[in-house]
Order: structure tokens, then C-alpha cells, then sequence
């Protein structure tokens, strides 16, 4: 299974910035570079200086092996209508954000959550009510309307830098956040821009 680091806007289910915004921000910092068409992108001149590895020495591929080859390192900008929800593999253990208390049956309900996030949950515990993409995964789930994903990224592999944060809240009044979990490219490609 591939994972990728997704960046994404909040709230996860406000209307986002636009992606033409967010594809400005990217290029000018350095983040995002050439085209490769079906909105992926290789990563900018200045990739590694937003974004920290653990690790000595990472391996990363940069370039496809051939034709149609999406298992290298890459960028992809990603709008949903109706955001779907994806868990980083062993990881994702949701919470409820009102209280801290665990979600109970989450791996039960996890199919129709990943169809649709925008389900609404009511936590035991405390009587909050939230949408799943509102619960706190973390940083091993997310579901959002407006995605960033820097693919073939292991969950915990790589943190986005503070200034590439600041950056895209500052070109699009919006505060972003993170998380990592399995990659939206196996699924069927849904409304993919820029």
C-alpha cells in the first residue's frame, strides 16, 4: 500500500481556497515544480527546504521509471466536492475532539466513512457531535476539500517546514495543517485540478 503526506486548509469542510491560489503559493516558494500533467507535479527547486526527513540519508525517487509510473515521489493537488476520508495503515485511532475519548467500532465503520466524511458522530463520553473529518485522527486521517499530497511518503517519514505553513496560510488567509495516510492515487481519480 502507498502513503502519501497530505497538507490541507482550515476547516477541513469550508469551502477551500482556490487551487489555482494554492498552486501559485507552491511555485513561488519552491515547493511545487514542473507539471506532469493530470495535476501531478514533480517537487520545486526548494522541496527539501520545506519539508524535514527522519532518517540519516532517505532514498527518494524523484523521477518515474517510465511511462505512467506513479511510485516515485511526487505532488498531486487534489479538490473534493465531498471529501473522502483515508487512515495511514495500522495508525489512524480516532478521538473525539470535544473530549479526548477514543471512538468506539471506529475500524467497523471505516468503509462508509471513507466514502463519506461528512457523516455526522456523537461521542458517548461528552454528547459532542461532529462530521468524521472533524474527529482528531492524529495526523494518520484526513478528509478535506482541498489537498496537497506529496506522494510515496511513509506515515512519520516527513514534516512539512513551519515556513511552508505560514506561506500558504499567508497567500491564502486560511491555517493549514498535515497528516499522512494511504495514497488517493489507488483510488479511482475523482475530480483531480489545476
Amino acid at each position: 500500500m502507498n502513503t502519501s503526506l497530505y497538507l490541507f486548509p482550515l476547516p477541513v469542510l469550508d469551502e477551500p481556497p482556490p487551487a489555482q491560489q494554492v498552486e501559485a503559493v507552491l511555485r513561488q516558494c519552491g515547493f511545487l515544480g514542473d507539471s506532469l500533467g493530470e495535476g501531478r507535479y514533480r517537487v520545486g527547486g526548494n522541496f527539501f527546504g520545506h519539508i524535514t526527513f527522519a532518517g540519516c540519508l532517505p532514498h527518494l525517487k524523484l523521477e518515474p521509471a517510465e511511462e505512467g509510473d506513479v511510485d516515485f515521489t511526487h505532488l498531486r493537488l487534489r479538490e473534493e466536492s465531498r471529501p473522502r476520508l483515508r487512515v495511514a495503515p495500522q495508525r489512524g485511532r480516532p478521538r473525539c475532539q470535544g473530549c479526548g475519548a477514543a471512538v468506539p467500532g471506529w475500524k467497523e465503520r471505516l468503509p462508509q466513512w471513507q466514502e463519506d466524511a461528512t457523516s455526522r458522530w456523537r461521542c458517548a463520553e461528552c454528547g459532542s457531535e461532529m462530521r468524521v473529518a472533524e474527529l482528531d485522527w492524529r495526523q494518520y486521517g484526513v478528509a478535506a476539500r482541498l489537498l496537497v499530497e506529496v506522494r510515496q511518503v511513509w506515515p512519520g517519514e516527513a514534516l512539512p517546514g513551519d515556513a511552508l505553513l505560514r506561506q500558504l496560510e499567508s497567500g491564502t488567509g486560511r491555517s493549514w495543517s498535515y497528516a499522512w495516510a494511504e495514497s488517493f492515487w489507488a483510488l479511482p481519480l475523482i475530480e483531480w485540478v489545476v
